[in-house]
């Protein structure tokens, strides 16, 4: 486990340990405690299947235990762990796993199709150094189509940060290579570029691939990387790489603004104890009866915005994510003809993949940013009423602003791998809210039962399950869509087919099945978002409620719990003062 991990942990059961006798309550603590606890930093490897990916791991590692050769060995992303019990763990779909010996991993290429990916426990010294860091060794680009698009599937969200290798042979990097780029850009993931194989080039040749390559860096994304060279040098120009990665910030930035978060929501439970505490009780009962509004209005304005998304803005979303689709495929017109020509449908429809996956992805996740934002902003309208007087009452001008800034954030949010996030996760939480409201007897102006809300998905997590099962139908309707190609065509014959068929059946099919994933998504997002306002809201009426109570019935206690109240958030300051901001510095 990393120091970093082990100070968050007892940080946050340092806050469970003063909160303890309080009223106070964060339904994330949990959670958060598991997610610093069980969280790994996993490094895929990515690239052609000749670019030299297993070999140069075997070379770190020090022991061929993946498999090379002339054709894809790697059919299945394989995980690599230290355990002093070597064994191999297939994982499949459902969550169940094959517990098999180190040495069938050379014959579960023949049953890929059966699982998610492998994990490689081995008694490997290398292995040991880095705990943190899991190396994965990842289908190449000539893999099948359906293993590769299912390792880049799970990994994509995953991965903390990427290592791609190109071999000097290639010259450059290919179209395919760059469309990869494109989505890790698109997910805000990090790469290393590795120039593999300079051994079998000159000196002046490896200079010159290396300078176009970084040229196309340069062109095609925002900040320059250094190309790195390696021959056969593997194992110290991997391990070079894995040194700089610095695992200590990685897991810094996954979890600080969390932890922040965190923080900023009990210190301010306990300010508006303090002020509710304080106050006399018809003050509290209008502060109630505030809420208690906010809460009929975040419904309301749900039913009014779902309504709206439906009618005015699914139907263009759809039309713009199909556009982008539509162009990018045009642009890969050419690659698409010498595909064709070359009667290689496994490479057509691998291109077609390709630039439905990243031209979705960034259309997807570019319409969302937008849909969320603006979500956000209709439900803090909806309240502003209540943030008006809430501030009056507990002198916290800018509640709302700060909600509304944390949601948006966290929605946003990019550094973060995708953890428990499902399509139907928000459904659950206001499943949840309705099943406790009916088993309480609740009526409407009490507080709303509380609820254990799970985490919000960030826009990426809502983009990848759409695009997704895009992709896996692309996988079923292409071989239909391309039966022509082994006929044997001109160039000028392929071209036209491409244009006037094989592109319109590519935009035909996704927007038969886009509105429906969009909708669930945009309906999920929708939820989770009212949720979070009405678990913000509910979270202040139940503590209100609960001391004015308290105060009616103990004004010496009252009195009392004002003094424990005042020293824990004196205690909690100073924790977070020298946990998340002095080891920031």
């Amino acid at each position: 486990m990393l120091k970093t991990q082990n100070i968050y942990l007892n940080y946050l059961e340092a806050i469970e340990r003063l909160i303890v006798e309080t009223p106070l309550s964060v339904d994330e603590l949990g959670q958060l405690k598991e997610d610093v606890r069980h969280t790994e930093l996993l490094i895929p490897v990515i690239g052609a299947f000749s670019a030299g990916k297993s070999s140069l791991i075997n070379a770190f590692i020090g022991e061929d235990v993946l498999g090379v050769g002339l054709t894809p060995e790697t059919e299945l992303a394989t995980e690599l762990r230290y355990s002093s019990d070597p064994h191999l763990l297939a994982l499949r779909p459902d969550g169940s796993s094959e517990r098999l010996s180190v040495s069938a991993l050379s014959t579960l290429k023949s049953r890929a199709n059966e699982f998610t990916h492998v994990q490689l426990y081995l008694d490997n010294p290398q292995l040991k150094t880095l705990p943190s860091l899991v190396l994965v060794d990842m289908p190449g680009f000539g893999s099948s189509l359906a293993n590769h698009n299912k390792a880049i599937a799970y990994y994509l969200p995953r991965g903390v940060h990427f290592i791609v290798v190109t071999s000097v042979e290639d010259g450059n990097i290919t179209q395919s290579m760059l469309r990869q780029l494109d989505d890790l850009q698109t997910y805000g993931r990090d790469f290393t570029f590795l120039l593999n194989k300079i051994n079998l080039r000159s000196g002046e040749q490896v200079q010159a691939v290396a300078e176009l390559i970084d040229d196309q860096i340069r062109s095609n994304f925002v900040t320059s990387r250094p190309v790195i060279t390696v021959g056969l040098d593997g194992e110290v120009r991997l391990k070079e790489v894995l040194t700089r990665l610095q695992p200590e910030q990685i897991l810094r930035q996954v979890f600080e603004d969390r932890l922040k978060d965190l923080t900023h929501s009990l210190l301010s439970q306990i300010n508006l104890a303090l002020t509710s505490l304080k106050k006399d009780q018809a003050e509290n009962q209008l502060a109630l009866s505030e809420l208690a509004k906010g809460i009929r209005q975040i419904e309301r304005k749900r039913d009014e915005v779902l309504e709206d998304l439906r009618d005015q803005q699914l139907d263009r979303t759809v039309d713009r994510c199909l556009k982008m689709v539509g162009r990018e495929l045009d642009n890969a017109e050419s690659e698409l003809v010498s595909a064709g020509l070359a009667g290689n449908q496994e490479a057509f429809s691998r291109i077609v993949s390709e630039v439905v996956r990243s031209s979705m992805t960034r259309s997807v996740k570019d319409q969302m940013d937008n849909l969320s934002r603006s979500v956000v902003a209709d439900f803090a309208q909806a309240v502003g009423d209540l943030g008006k007087s809430m501030g009056q009452f507990n002198n916290e001008q800018n509640w709302l602003g700060q909600l509304t800034d944390r949601i948006n954030r966290s929605l946003q949010k990019t550094g973060e791998t995708l953890g428990h996030w499902s399509g139907s996760l928000a459904e659950r939480n206001a499943q949840e809210l309705e099943r406790l409201k009916k088993e309480s007897k609740w009526e409407e102006g009490e507080p709303l039962p509380r609820v254990t809300y799970q985490g919000l998905a960030t826009v990426l997590a809502v983009t990848t399950s759409v695009v997704n099962p895009l992709i896996e139908l692309a996988i079923i309707f292409l071989p239909s869509i391309l039966a022509f190609i082994n006929e044997g065509r001109q160039r000028e014959q392929l071209r036209q087919k491409v244009i006037t068929e094989v592109i319109p059946s590519v935009k035909r099919e996704l927007r038969d099945r886009l509105p429906a994933l969009l909708n669930e998504q945009i309906d999920a997002l929708v939820t989770q978002v009212s949720s979070e306002f009405e678990r913000e809201i509910s979270e202040k009426q139940s503590l209100i409620n609960e001391l004015a109570s308290n105060r009616q019935q103990n004004a010496h206690a009252a009195e009392q719990q004002i003094e424990h109240l005042t020293r824990v958030r004196e205690a909690l300051q100073k924790l977070a003062s020298e946990t998340l901001y002095e080891l920031q510095a």
